[in-house]
């Protein structure tokens, strides 16, 4: 195994376990692969599956052609004006991670966001400030 399968398989093991990589873990990962801790969060960033701060809910996004030529765009921007993260990032409350997906394969119901096992249909802008709500809520 070299030294980046190694890195990946200690951050996926912690991702399991606790359900992100905390600061403390990275570093200790860091020193026992003898890199640098940057590397470590870049790592992190670099794949989808690791998270560096837990969260709650994961809300996809669409933005595939479709979603995005029927205003999937504009819901993403309104999710992150909101929630005042970009992709990829949670919020302060640890509530929401927010990510984006190419294709949910309902096209024709576009644009589309998940959230855990639900999926939202023809979602506008103006349907995200209760979605977020909903699950807020919870």
């Amino acid at each position: 195994m070299n030294q980046s399968e190694l890195v990946i398989a200690m951050l996926t093991e912690l991702q399991a376990a606790e359900g992100c990589i905390p600061r403390e873990a990275r570093e200790t990962v860091a020193e026992i692969a003898g890199v640098n801790p940057g590397y470590i969060s870049a790592v992190i960033k670099s794949l989808p599956h690791l998270h560096e701060q837990s969260f709650r809910y994961e809300i996809k996004v669409c933005i595939s052609d479709r979603c995005k030529n029927k205003g999937g765009t504009d819901v993403l921007k309104e999710f992150q004006r909101i929630l005042k993260i970009r992709p990829g990032q949670v919020t302060r409350d640890g509530l929401f991670l927010l990510t984006t997906v190419y294709c949910m394969h309902y096209c024709t119901k576009a644009p589309n966001v998940q959230i855990g096992d639900k999926l939202f249909h023809n979602v506008s802008v103006s349907d995200v400030p209760s979605i977020i709500k909903k699950y807020s809520a919870s």
